[in-house]
């Protein structure tokens, strides 16, 4: 029979107990899971910060009724846009392509001018629920 002890992988402080046991508790368990998966989640953390930052950005141009707006797209890049980073892009039936964040989009017009707009019911119906996206 082994005489070494086992340490938490936390903490460093010596187990008692079960002898397949790793943390002391729950904290450390957490804490050790959470530093772990930090890499992973923290690239997704940051590129969904970007993601609603842009959202958040574009929807500050639509505030009140307004459905479109035309701005400059120098007028997005002062506010902090950044316009390599969007969840999807939309084409209508005339090929016009939109660039979105979410429920709001943008299109290039000419000379750097930007229409900006939310989506309607008509485009949203075009995306798959999740749950039909599940196989049975």
């Amino acid at each position: 029979m082994s005489t070494k002890q086992k340490k938490c992988l936390t903490c460093q402080r010596i187990l008692k107990g079960r002898m397949d046991k790793k943390f002391c508790d729950d904290y450390c368990r957490s804490a050790f899971n959470n530093k772990k998966y930090m890499a992973e989640r923290g690239l997704i953390r940051q590129v969904n910060h970007l993601l609603l930052k842009n959202r958040r950005i574009l929807e500050t141009f639509l505030e009140g009724s307004h459905s479109t707006v035309t701005i400059m797209r120098k007028t997005l890049s002062a506010r902090g846009f950044q316009f390599d980073f969007f969840t999807h892009t939309y084409f209508t039936a005339d090929g016009k392509k939109y660039v979105c964040c979410y429920d709001h989009a943008y299109s290039e017009l000419f000379n750097e001018e930007l229409l900006i707009t939310r989506m309607t019911s008509k485009t949203e119906s075009l995306f798959i629920p999740y749950n039909e996206c599940e196989r049975g």
